[in-house]
Formats: C-alpha cells, structure tokens, sequence
C-alpha cells in the first residue's frame, strides 16, 4: 500500500472529512487531498503530527513507500546544494566585479590575471553544472534571476550579462580609459559558458 492510500484509509477509519483533518492540524483541505493522491508529500513536522494524529507509527506510515522517502531525500539534497550554490554565485559576482575594476584600472592584477581568469571560468562552468542537474534532478534550486540567466526562460536572457560586458568594453574605447580588451574576453567567455550548457 502506498503512502496516499494510508493516509485516506486512516482518515476513513477514522470517519473524517479532509476538511476535518485540515482544521486539527491547521492547513488546507487541498493540502490534504493532495498528499492522498500523491502530488505532493508533508514535510518532516507534517509527517510527524499526521502519525500522532492518526495514531500510526513514521515506519508503518512510511512502509514501502519510495516516492515518499525519495521526495525526503530530494528535500535535503536541495537545501544543502542551495548553500554551495549560493557561495558559487557569490564568488562568481566577487570576480566579476574585481574583473569590471581592472578593466576601469582601479586594481591592477598584474600576472594574477590569467589564474583569476581561470577559476572564474571554472566557478561560471560549475554553476551551469548545477543547474543542468537541478533541471534534471528537480530539485528546485534556482531562483528566479538565475532561471533567466541560466537560460531556462530563453538564450536571450543568457545574453544580458555578455552583452552589457561588451558595451562596457566599446564606452572604454570611446572615452579612452581602461582596458576595454577585458572586457570583450570576458563578454565571449560568458557567451560561451552558456552557450555550452543550453546545447547540452
């Protein structure tokens, strides 16, 4: 038996409504109708208050039931997968502002240059990485700024960033200051980093 149909029959067992159950653990009645045919699954409090509530134990409740345990499993995967793609976003914006103050001549990488450029295309190529497994995984770890960028809402979002990057890049050579080559390498590498993912 699966992890909906016990929760019906424990709540017929009971002779309840799912409005009944609703009100006693204060959530909705589509709430409850949902995790009976299985769209979607309680979260581990919920889980917990459905067994006092019906007076079954998480193992009868959970047995042989793999939906259930695999919905648990992504649940955690994703919130810890959210904090190393938060860093790698992090990290890739750090660079890409120290880059824009190159470029403007404000620091000065020196033979640092090529090293940082590296690790910038590695964290850019690591972060498409994540998002082809979270589009395949659904996991849900995106948010909506990096669903436009990343190229799930369309390949002309994906050029904002290249885009800005090379107008950059030609109002350094209009105004003579700057190093505007930077900016043109940087704007291809991100075309290409996307480019790359979105034909995977």
């Amino acid at each position: 038996m699966k992890f909906g149909e016990r929760l019906k029959n424990a709540r017929l067992d009971m002779n309840l409504t799912q409005e009944n159950v609703a009100n006693e653990l204060f959530i909705t009645r589509q709430t409850i109708s949902s995790w009976e045919n299985e769209k979607t699954y309680p979260d581990i409090s919920s889980l917990i208050k459905l067994s006092n509530y019906y007076h079954i134990s998480l193992d009868v409740l959970l047995k042989e039931d793999t939906g259930m345990r695999e919905d648990l499993e992504k649940k955690y995967v994703s919130v810890n997968m959210k904090k190393i793609y938060w860093k790698l976003n992090l990290a890739f914006f750090v660079l890409l502002m120290l880059f824009i103050a190159n470029i403007l001549e404000i620091v000065r990488l020196g033979v640092f240059y090529i090293p940082i450029l590296f690790v910038f295309i590695f964290i850019g190529m690591s972060i498409d990485n994540l998002a082809e497994f979270d589009t395949a995984s659904s996991l849900g770890l995106k948010y909506t700024w990096e669903k436009y960028f990343s190229g799930d809402k369309g390949f002309k979002y994906t050029l904002i960033i290249p885009i800005a990057m090379f107008l950059f890049g030609l109002l350094c050579l209009y105004l003579h200051k700057g190093n505007p080559w930077g900016s043109f390498i940087f704007a291809v590498l991100l075309i290409w980093i996307h480019y790359d993912s979105n034909k995977k």
